[in-house]
């Protein structure tokens, strides 16, 4: 008779190695290379959709493998999902609770929610989506029961070490891969310009387009530095040991677009960082596998923001693909060839330069131009005596391949594809292996009638116990020993376990020998069977009871209120410079147009005269927060309230958490920049002390009376005009162009004396604002509106709308608020509307449609 025991919980482990997989070859990829949990997406609400991810269907079977292979298995459901898709995120959260999933990744509060009122034991790892930098929004998500947080990518390890001392919860930090240029979570500009929703996971890479720096309207010249907003790669292997020692839980690569042999070199790299930085011995990869890395994918590789803002260092500029590895530059031409001087780290007694079979591409510093490229037919080193120094080579290429005439001296030299390289990595994960298994102890005994007993307890406190059918017969001259037990019990190969003890005990206690006879198959037999019920323990164990089937209803049920008629519409303006104020005003006390708050987002802020101005014609005055906080910026807080507003646009989780104790005397408003994207997230929002919500500029103007059948209407506040914010990212444009500061302490703050603006491709200027932080907005040139859902909006009771100013001059200012207040007050349709703004921005504007559920822009 078997029976299967709980334990006592596993003790605490080393800093968690979290690979990316797309499809199911990174995947083991992940697991041969010593990655202790895989993180990766199935067929929805995940932020890949351009991966194959694995199917729903398959989802047991693959997580099945990876616990089998004692690697965990983390699913993301790192998206925005609208009111209309929460049945189907319901369904899905229930198929991944059951397939035994050891968490969930998260963006959406709505479904952070969801899984902790669904399934309780699922764990819940907020994404870095969430954009969460400060230790004060962290209480916020430890509310909803969120256990880990992935922070911001743009923190500092200082900052990281501030967070960490704040709180309980789990950090996860990235340490590899691609830079958003964004916070992520903050990015609108894929939405924004191909109605491709970074949030909703098909993000078209618009920072990785090339863009002109114009100042004063005068564009500045750096033809070799066209791709101003593409950031290098991080890379911080050497920045694991510090890390680690600030109690940081897991380390992240980035990656679920990429193919095996990255996800291969990546993890086995920083396998061998986690482990000398938890033995304290200092790391540094070798040539070979420095030089896989950056061939698998790269950009150039930097820090990123862990060392604090390296502005020039961050963006080079030069291209936004990966380049591989930087051979050298080209020193000479030959009739069919070139030479080139080899840079000392490419080659070695230990690493190969170049070889027949490498493709390379000749980059000369023209973005605007093709590049020149090809494969490697033949290599000669150049005699010593005749290359003036250094390691020179000369390359011939395949017939066509290269014109080498057009291939300037000096050009730099990448070697993109290395199928040597390739083929190494992949033999990494050809066969099936175990890399990290975990140790059993053993115990062997009689039972009360007389049959032998073994027992097999992992750490995580499975027990497995099986029996003899009968009792052995007493040994003549082969007794059972605490040795052949051991021998055939260990036997283990093919397992995800490795012996660690083993325990004989007799009558009288532990022994070495029990004189009993048992031949060596039937401990083969009872080994078998007792690891194939730890296995299946470890299976039940790891599926998550669904609680609560009917969670979204519950949850729905619980909100306040359903769609009601709450009064005359009201509008709210956005200033963002103290001629916009003043314009407000006095369009308000000359025309009497009805305004109900003027939201001031202006460095600075406003006189104490216009406010009084204000006021006296009957103004609320709001002020905005900044739309990230970070450590240190906490100032930024008191002096807001020390404003006295009436109310506060707040745009980040932190500067809710402080300002929810002063929810009783202001209005606390919830910027898009939250990312409310349905009924569930409001309401989270709503609990901390919200009295208004702005939808996320993702969600479509069609889809929020939906939310609005279980929220009360006058809750939410849409903007029905706005330049989007496309990017928001710590990354300062004009001091890694400008000034070449760091930081701004170190800065001439050309930001402040000049206007900025960022020429796309088309010949678009889109208007950048720089905070005193340094972060920079770069926004929209053309407005965006759902003055065309109006009608709609309206008929589901929502009564306050927001306009958001940037650089309108008074009379356009003027102009909008007679046109808005025009619709509000029913004296003009919304078509007509919409072709009186059209008139006022000189860019045009774009009625904001639904998010297209494809790949396609």
């Amino acid at each position: 008779m078997a029976a299967i025991m709980a334990g006592p919980a596993a003790n605490a482990r080393s800093p968690e190695l979290l690979a990316p997989a797309g499809d199911e070859t990174a995947l083991r990829a992940a697991v041969a290379n010593g990655a202790d949990a895989v993180y990766f997406g199935a067929d929805d609400f995940n932020a890949r959709r351009r991966a194959a991810n694995v199917p729903l269907a398959r989802l047991p079977a693959t997580i099945d493998f990876l616990h089998s292979r004692n690697v965990r298995a983390y699913i993301t459901l790192n998206t925005l999902v609208f009111s209309s898709e929460l049945g189907r995120a319901a369904r899905y959260v229930e198929a991944v609770a059951e397939a035994g999933a050891d968490a969930v990744i998260v963006q959406d509060l709505g479904i952070a929610q969801l899984v902790r009122r669904m399934t309780p034991t699922l764990p819940v790892h907020a994404s870095t989506q969430m954009t969460q930098s400060h230790a004060a929004g962290l209480t916020l998500l430890a509310e909803l029961g969120v256990q880990r947080v992935i922070l911001a990518r743009e923190l500092s390890i200082r900052q990281i070490e501030s967070i960490a001392r704040e709180t309980t919860l789990e950090l996860e930090v990235f340490v590899h891969g691609a830079l958003c240029i964004s916070y992520s979570g903050q990015c609108l500009a894929s939405e924004t310009l191909f109605g491709r929703s970074a949030n909703r996971g098909v993000c078209a890479q618009a920072c990785r387009l090339p863009y002109q720096l114009v100042i004063d309207g005068e564009p500045v010249d750096a033809p070799d530095a066209e791709y101003l907003l593409s950031p290098r790669d991080l890379a911080a292997w050497d920045r694991v040991r510090e890390l680690t020692a600030l109690g940081v839980r897991a380390f992240k690569i980035e990656g679920r677009l990429k193919a095996a042999p990255y996800v291969a070199a990546a993890t086995g790299l920083y396998r061998n960082a986690i482990d000398a930085a938890v033995a304290g011995r200092h790391f540094s990869p070798g040539a070979q596998q420095e030089s896989d890395l950056a061939q698998c994918f790269s950009r150039g590789f930097c820090h990123g923001y862990l060392d604090g803002p390296h502005h020039d260092a961050l963006v080079h500029g030069r291209f936004p693909k990966s380049r591989g590895v930087r051979l050298g530059s080209v020193v000479g031409r030959t009739r069919t060839g070139l030479r080139v001087a080899l840079e000392e780290k490419t080659h070695g007694p230990d690493i190969a330069a170049v070889k027949p079979g490498d493709g390379l591409v000749f980059d000369q510093g023209r973005p605007d131009e093709p590049e020149a490229g090809g494969r490697v037919y033949a290599v000669r080193t150049v005699p010593a005596a005749t290359s003036g120094g250094g390691v020179v080579v000369e390359l011939e290429f395949g017939r066509d391949d290269v014109d080498v005439a057009s291939v300037g001296l000096g050009a730099q030299v990448w070697k993109t594809d290395d199928p040597a390289t390739r083929r190494r990595l992949e033999q990494t994960y050809a066969r099936d292996v175990i890399v990290r298994r975990r140790p059993l102890t053993a115990r062997a005994f009689p039972d009360a009638e007389g049959r032998l007993c073994v027992e097999f307890a992992d750490q995580d406190g499975h027990v497995s116990r099986v029996t003899t059918d009968r009792a052995p017969e007493p040994a003549s001259r082969h007794p059972l020993t605490r040795d052949l037990i051991a021998a055939q019990l260990g036997r283990l190969g093919d397992t995800p376990f490795t012996l660690a003890d083993v325990t004989l005990e007799g009558p009288e206690g532990r022994t070495d020998v029990l004189p009993v006879m048992v031949p060596k198959s039937t401990l083969n037999e009872l080994r078998r069977r007792a690891v194939g019920q730890l296995l299946e323990a470890r299976r039940a164990a790891a599926r998550h009871a669904v609680a609560d089937p009917a969670a979204l209803e519950s949850l729905r049920s619980q909100i306040a209120g359903r769609r009601s008629a709450a009064g005359g519409p009201r509008l709210h303006v956005l200033v963002r410079d103290a001629g916009q104020f003043a314009a407000v005003t006095e369009t308000v006390v000359r025309t009497g147009v009805s305004v109900a708050t003027v939201y001031i987002d202006i460095p600075g802020g406003i006189s104490a005269d216009d406010l009084r101005a204000a006021r006296q014609a009957g103004l609320a005055i709001g002020v905005a927060t900044p739309r990230v906080l970070m450590p240190g910026e906490e100032a930024v807080v008191a002096a807001l309230l020390d404003a006295a507003p009436d109310a506060v646009l707040v745009r980040n989780l932190a500067c809710l958490a402080r300002f929810r104790e002063h929810a009783d005397r202001i209005s606390l408003v919830a910027d898009a920049s939250l990312n409310a994207a349905n009924e569930l997230g409001a309401s989270a929002l709503l609990s901390w002390g919200v009295t208004r919500w702005t939808p996320a500029f993702d969600v479509p103007p069609a889809d929020l009376p939906a939310a609005l059948e279980f929220l009360p209407a006058q809750t939410v506040e849409p903007v029905l005009c706005q330049h989007v914010p496309l990017f928001h990212t710590a990354h300062c444009v004009a001091a890694a162009r400008l000034s070449h500061a760091s930081d701004c302490t170190a800065c001439s703050r050309p930001c402040m004396q000049h206007e900025i603006h960022l020429r796309d491709r088309k010949n678009v200027d889109h208007p950048v604002r720089i905070d005193a932080h340094g972060r920079s907005t770069v926004f929209s040139a053309f407005a965006h509106t759902c003055v065309g859902m109006y009608s709609e909006l309206r008929s589901a009771g929502v009564r306050d709308y927001r306009i958001e100013l940037l650089d309108e001059p008074p009379e356009t200012v003027a102009a909008l608020l007679e046109a808005v207040t025009t619709l509000l007050s029913g004296s003009a349709d919304p078509e007509t509307t919409l072709q009186r703004l059209a008139r006022l921005y000189p860019h045009g504007i774009r009625n904001k449609a639904p998010v297209p559920d494809t790949d396609n822009p």
